[in-house]
This record gives C-alpha cells, sequence and structure tokens, in this order.
C-alpha cells in the first residue's frame, strides 16, 4: 500500500497546486517503494533529489499564488517552506553520505519518505488551505 495517499480532503480546488501536490504524493511513494524493494543507493539519492528540486518548484509556484491574491500569512507559509528545504536537504546530504543505517527499525531512506508524507499532509490540511480560503474569500470565482 503506498505511504502517502491523495484523497479529496487535500484538494485545494486550484488544479496546478492540486496536480503539484499530487505529483509531490507520487514522488514520496516511489521514493519509499524504492526503498522497500532494497534498490540501490543511488536510486534512493535520485529519488529524494528529485523530491527536493519538485518541492522548490512547487513551493515557488504557491508563493506566487500567495503574492498574486495579496496572502497576508506569505511570510510565514514561506519560513514553513524553508524549514521544510533545510530539513530535506539536511537528509539528502546525509543520504548522500551514505547514511542509511537503520533508525527505529527502518532505513534513514524509509524515514525520510514517512517525514515527507508526513509533513506533506499536515501543511496541505492546515497551511495551504488557509490562502485557498482566502482567495476564496477575495476573489470567489478563482480562488
Amino acid at each position: 500500500m503506498p505511504l502517502a495517499v491523495w484523497s479529496a480532503r487535500y484538494e485545494t480546488g486550484i488544479k496546478e497546486i492540486d496536480a503539484q501536490h499530487k505529483r509531490l504524493f507520487q514522488a514520496i511513494n516511489r521514493m519509499e517503494a524504492a526503498y522497500r524493494a532494497g534498490t540501490e543507493e543511488a536510486e534512493a539519492q535520485e529519488s529524494l533529489a528529485f523530491l527536493a528540486r519538485y518541492t522548490l518548484e512547487h513551493f515557488e509556484t504557491e508563493e506566487a499564488l500567495m503574492r498574486a491574491i495579496g496572502y497576508p500569512m506569505l511570510e510565514f507559509h514561506q519560513k514553513e517552506h524553508a524549514d521544510l528545504m533545510t530539513q530535506i536537504l539536511a537528509m539528502k546530504a546525509k543520504l548522500d553520505e551514505g547514511f542509511l543505517v537503520p533508525l527505529d527499525g527502518a532505513d534513514f531512506a524509509a524515514h525520510v519518505a514517512n517525514f515527507a508524507a508526513d509533513w506533506l499532509a499536515h501543511h496541505i490540511n492546515e497551511a495551504d488551505m488557509g490562502y485557498v480560503q482566502f482567495g476564496r474569500e477575495r476573489q470567489p470565482e478563482q480562488p
């Protein structure tokens, strides 16, 4: 069963954002599946590198949308994004150094996938829905 399961509760109603969120869920699942299958370290590194790149691209899209609607919590949201990128890049550095030892019975790489899945689900439901609601209130026909 996939680690990160997309459902209607994550839908923002903004096609581009929803498509990017779905792709992030898929990337997390590919990364976790690769670790579970015991694939080579290079594949684990490649999966996490893709997740880092695509997450950054997604954050840029979200932040541009928030600027466009005048979202008052933009700076807070940017800080959450920056904090996550710092954590992902630190984890990527450890993985690049070959840090694949067990943590609580799971490989470090699986730990990264679990962390990313939990963070993404929480962030969408808590932080992202805030700017979505704000956008709907300001521009009911175009969130």
